[in-house]
């Protein structure tokens, strides 16, 4: 399998990287290491200067909504993963998926990196970053039976049969989602542009680092760019 982001991307986002971590996993309801993780991060993000007030003036945050206007959607609606984790954050609405979930999500949080996974066994062919195409659907995840029409401005992940992550990452399908019978899972860290408080490289390390202290193993990691667009990944 390979993880690839489509050319037409760097013509507008010429900065854009993928950040990818290959592990096994073990998908639990919950863990008290994680907990502590989720307990501790307003703390965490006040230490770097954010809170509910000054999130929008921190370039890393609000770079991604000139990324969803020129995807032709409203900021303001349709919000990247990391601004969402943030405002539920400050909102004290903490989200519990997981001891996986909650895990990449607070280190999406504290690092001002957007990040996601897949479940391995539920990809089919190569994932790539790329524009929609005229009358694909995406199944959004906790939505019931809905469906989304995807616009050709959209940038979304998508595998040889169906799209996984929708608006970059914005909202990811059911359809290759984390779950108990997880066994091996890939997970994607998102750059559009140049970020001023951590790297990709950074992000990456980070969460290997907190996936291992839940008995997560990483296998391998790297990061796709404009000099170098694809990556093997299993």
């Amino acid at each position: 399998m390979k993880l690839e982001i489509e050319k037409r991307i760097f013509e507008v986002f010429p900065d854009a990287k993928i950040g990818w971590l290959l592990a096994e996993v073990k998908v639990e309801p919950s863990n008290e290491y994680v907990e502590n993780m989720k307990k501790g991060l307003i703390e965490r993000l006040k230490d770097i200067g954010i809170s509910q007030d000054t999130m929008m003036l921190h370039p890393d945050v609000a770079g991604w909504r000139e990324v969803y206007s020129k995807m032709g959607v409203k900021p303001s609606k349709y919000r990247s993963s990391l601004e969402a984790l943030l405002r539920r954050t400050f909102k004290g609405d903490i989200w519990s998926v997981s001891n996986v979930v909650d895990c990449y999500d607070c280190v999406s949080a504290v690092n001002l990196l957007p990040m996601g996974a897949h479940d391995t066994a539920k990809l089919k062919g190569d994932l790539v970053l790329r524009y929609g195409r005229e009358g694909e659907k995406f199944y959004p995840l906790g939505a019931g039976d809905s469906v989304i029409d995807v616009s050709p401005k959209n940038i979304l992940y998508a595998d040889d049969e169906k799209v996984c992550c929708w608006l970059w990452n914005h909202r990811d399908t059911r359809d290759a989602s984390l779950s108990e019978s997880t066994k091996k899972a890939l997970f994607l860290v998102d750059q559009a542009f140049d970020t001023e408080w951590k790297t990709v490289q950074e992000g990456l390390k980070l969460l290997s680092f907190e996936l291992e202290k839940i008995g997560c193993k990483t296998i391998n990691s790297g990061i796709v760019n404009a000099g170098s667009p694809s990556s093997e990944i299993f």
